[in-house]
């Protein structure tokens, strides 16, 4: 039983994690974390051909990292040794052995479109939008996303996309190749059919195979040293006063 995520294996062949504090726009905790960590090791145990994540409720799929764990006033050391334990989830997550999915049930932002484009495939209603905000917050992205964008994306895209720092609509996504396709939320369980039918019908020797190849092109075990390494500039850049400002009102605005 986990207390901030839910994990499902379902009869048709995939299994699903659903991020579950809707109260705070499924925003990443550090018990998070570590329950991410714990279910992927599960997921690789499962009989299944594909995974996905999703969020629970229909405003956000994730707002980031939770501001009373991941808040402005830790040392670049305290930061480093929280960070990373995200970017491990995300690096597991990208090279899952499987194909993975985030069929997203809302907003993408900062951490959240991290967390999303460490899956290989990223599908969301075309009312949300999407966006590495973190340039707004005197930072860059802090779990490893940036370095994986450029895994997914053409470089001059994925460059464009964390300088300008802005939310992206769907057309948009849809348009430089961030999103593979939008769903109506309306008709759920039919658009989830739709969206994984791909997978599910291949074997799943076939489908191994196909990520397999996939990881040997894109996604080498030296992907971990470019994270890292964008964890660690994170990190340099987190006391900043533009950083701290950034954080002081946002949390000031949520408290009104």
């Amino acid at each position: 039983m986990y207390n901030t995520i839910r994990f499902d294996i379902h009869e048709a062949g995939y299994a699903q994690i659903t991020l579950s504090r809707p109260e705070q726009r499924n925003a990443v905790s550090l018990e998070m974390v570590e329950e991410l960590k714990e279910v992927l090791d599960q997921a690789k145990e499962a009989d299944i051909k594909c995974l996905v994540v999703t969020g629970e409720g229909s405003d956000a799929f994730c707002s980031g990292g939770d501001l009373n764990d991941f808040h402005a006033d830790l040392t670049s050391e305290d930061v480093f040794s929280t960070l990373y334990k995200m970017k491990e989830v995300l690096y597991e997550l990208a090279r899952f052995p499987l194909p993975t999915l985030a069929i997203m049930n809302g907003h993408a932002l900062g951490g959240g479109c991290e967390l999303a484009t460490a899956c290989d495939f990223r599908y969301g209603p075309d009312s949300a939008s999407y966006g590495f905000i973190q340039g707004r917050l005197g930072i860059i992205p802090g779990w490893g996303g940036g370095a994986l964008l450029y895994k997914r994306l053409p470089s001059l895209v994925a460059y464009r996309m964390l300088v300008e720092s802005k939310p992206y609509s769907a057309d948009q996504c849809l348009e430089i190749g961030w999103l593979q396709d939008v769903y109506d939320q309306s008709y759920i369980k039919e658009e989830m059919e739709r969206i994984l039918q791909p997978f599910l019908s291949k074997s799943t020797d076939q489908i191994k195979e196909f990520k397999q190849q996939y990881i040997r092109y894109e996604l080498p075990i030296s992907l971990s040293v470019e994270m890292v390494e964008e964890v660690r500039r994170c990190s340099a850049l987190w006391g900043n006063d533009q950083h701290k400002q950034a954080v002081n009102t946002f949390l000031a605005e949520k408290n009104k």
